[in-house]
């Protein structure tokens, strides 16, 4: 019978160790593995047969970077920890010596995995023409909409219990995956955005005065982050919209927004709030790929709130002149280019 309970534990041991050697461990077996040889597993023939063969064959050029040695420092620390109370400086010595060899074994394939890691992560860029619209899935299966003249980077993989950190220059809409253990972070030039798991408009253009977060599902927390110094700024909810001025740092939160203008210029539905009509011009030029020369005064003097639904750009555009009260003139050449003429006395 105590045989039989040996032969378990020997096993035990075993696999523990070659789950160590994987990376496989969590934190509870990486404890009983060195109570177990502690308590006279690293005396089993078999076993220290084992790690020296995994010794023997580890690369013959040791890792010696700072991060090897400090990851030994604190393995070393807890083996001596907690064997210091049972055992006399010489007994855990001469058992370190025995574990030795695990140690470094497991060390050599964290190094290596930790290099593979540092090879495999990879800082993905996607880059959108003004006018052209981009489904892009994530590696967590997180979905984001980008708009045109935009600019998103992400990691080729996330690592589960790690942020998940995006970077953008535009606009996108974003539906992102529930996972509690790994935040999603959207980092803008001067804004950042942290989520759990919701759907959320960004736009922060660098270009632009005017930087904003609508929330459509879910919560969302905002925060300023100017040259590495974070100011929280506010929580929002669906309906939400944080209105940022990217020059000053100013903000204004409205909790008015219908939840769905949020994502609208996705379903080519575009919405202006009391925008002028420099504003207003700015957007159809990233969202229609055209571009706009502007003649005359006032284009920064009028707020506009208007919806173009499925509209091409000289229907838009006759609905501006009508709105204006015939006050914007128009000319769309052949090479995309729409020439306005804002006259304040129409004759």
């Amino acid at each position: 019978m105590i045989k039989i309970k040996q032969l378990k534990q020997q096993n035990e041991i075993k696999r523990l160790f070659k789950l160590y050697l994987e990376g496989e461990t969590n934190a509870r077996q990486e404890e009983l593995l060195f109570r177990q040889l502690n308590e006279g597993g690293d005396k089993d023939p078999i076993l220290f047969e084992e790690m020296k063969d995994s010794w023997e064959n580890e690369p013959s050029s040791p890792d010696n970077s700072q991060e090897a040695e400090e990851s030994f420092d604190q393995i070393w620390l807890k083996v001596e920890k907690k064997s210091h109370k049972r055992l006399q400086r010489v007994q855990v010595m001469k058992y370190a010596a025995s574990i030795l060899l695990l140690l470094s074994t497991g060390l050599g394939w964290y190094a290596y995995q930790k290099k593979e890691s540092i090879k495999t992560v990879q800082l993905i860029s996607k880059i959108t023409r003004a006018g052209e619209k981009l489904k892009l899935i994530l590696p967590d299966s997180s979905v984001v909409y980008l708009a045109g003249n935009s600019k998103l980077n992400w990691p080729s993989h996330f690592t589960k219990g790690n942020t998940r950190n995006i970077y953008l220059e535009g606009e996108a809409f974003f539906e992102v995956k529930h996972d509690t253990t790994s935040p999603f972070i959207v980092q803008t030039a001067n804004l950042r955005t942290r989520v759990v798991g919701t759907s959320f408009n960004v736009y922060a253009y660098p270009d632009d005065k005017l930087a904003t977060v609508t929330v459509k599902t879910g919560k969302v927390a905002v925060a300023e982050n100017v040259k590495g110094k974070v100011k929280r700024l506010s929580f929002l909810t669906p309906g939400m919209k944080l209105i940022y001025q990217q020059n000053n740092g100013k903000y204004a939160v409205s909790s008015s927004t219908n939840v769905n203008e949020a994502n609208s210029w996705t379903l080519n539905r575009f919405v202006f709030r009391d925008e002028s009509l420099k504003g207003v011009l700015a957007g159809l030029e990233r969202y229609y790929n055209v571009n706009f020369i502007q003649k005359g005064k006032h284009f920064d003097h009028y707020k506009f709130s208007v919806t173009f639904s499925n509209k091409n750009i000289k229907d838009v555009m006759e609905q501006l002149h009508i709105m204006s009260g015939n006050k914007l003139r128009y000319k769309i050449t052949n090479n995309n280019t729409v020439i306005t003429v804002w006259e304040e006395a129409a004759k």
